[in-house]
């Protein structure tokens, strides 16, 4: 399908007419289409374009110049996936699916909450190696007892748009996975909320009901979580072209560039230069808009 351009924010005719000059200087136009109703808070509008960009890192930087001088997103896709053809969405958990990092709560109730919480943050950044980052920070939770993990889980708050995103995924058959950095104890319950396919996440290892400050099994860091989308994908016999990878670290640029669509949701600006699709001013659902459903459609299918 064609290229688009999806425009997201406080959108007016003045700036689309500036934008749509915008394109034309660069030998670009397409028709516009309103995909949001005047009730809804955030405006979207989506441009196909007569033809795709051959310059696109040049180009995506352009856009992403825009986004940061107006507040409002440009994304741009070089082609459309088609959300009524069942395919694979992949998330991380942590600031993508739940608005909180698990390792940093869990170091608020072990009373080191500042400590923990500066190397997540770097680590996000890309400024260190996250399996390093993840190793230590969770050997300074040794001790600390495993019942206060439903008091973590309780208090954290799910991403804005996350139940309709999943509905409307679900309503066209899409397989949904949780590819985490974070734990299971916690992947497992989001998975279970929103009737997710699968969980991938790292293994507390627990004794006498304390954590040990260690893990089971395989990190799940950068380099697995693209070898897992591949894994999923291969498994469910999906096209490549009906990908999504979702997430706002640094340990998920791989896979947002290894699907077809890839989504930093609210990333850090290290990600936001890097990945595919930067999206900043929706939630999940914003996901369902790059996907070029309306909000009457989205609507319809969360209502029935």
């Amino acid at each position: 399908m064609s290229a688009s351009i999806t425009l997201i924010g406080s959108l007016n005719p003045a700036y689309l007419d500036q934008f749509t000059a915008w394109l034309g200087k660069r030998d670009l136009n397409g028709s516009s289409v309103v995909l949001t109703d005047e009730s809804d808070l955030v405006s979207v509008v989506q441009f196909t374009l007569n033809k795709a960009v051959e310059e696109t890192a040049l180009f995506k930087t352009e856009l992403l110049e825009l986004s940061d001088e107006t507040g409002i997103d440009h994304i741009y896709q070089a082609t459309m996936l088609d959300v009524h053809k069942a395919g694979v969405a992949v998330f991380d958990m942590d600031s993508t699916l739940i608005k909180a990092e698990v390792m940093d709560e869990l170091a608020v109730d072990a009373g080191i909450g500042e400590q923990i919480a500066a190397v997540t943050a770097s680590a996000m950044r890309g400024e260190i190696d996250f399996v390093e980052s993840f190793v230590q920070r969770l050997s300074l939770l040794k001790g600390l007892s495993s019942t206060v993990m439903d008091g973590v889980y309780d208090r954290i708050q799910h991403m804005d748009g996350i139940a309709t995103l999943m509905k409307a995924l679900h309503h066209y058959g899409w397989h949904t996975a949780i590819l985490s950095g974070g734990f299971t104890y916690f992947a497992d319950r989001v998975k279970s909320a929103y009737s997710m396919s699968e969980v991938h996440a790292n293994v507390l290892e627990i004794h006498n009901n304390e954590l040990t400050g260690k893990h089971l099994g395989e990190i799940v860091d950068g380099e697995r979580k693209k070898l897992l989308l591949t894994q999923i994908v291969e498994r469910k016999q999906v096209d490549w072209s009906q990908t999504i990878a979702c997430g706002d670290g640094a340990n998920d640029l791989l896979m947002l560039n290894h699907a077809a669509l890839g989504v930093a949701l609210h990333a850090k600006p290290l990600v936001r230069q890097q990945a595919p699709c930067p999206m900043n001013n929706l939630g999940l659902d914003g996901i369902l808009y790059l996907l070029g459903m309306t909000s009457a459609e989205i609507r319809a299918i969360t209502q029935s």
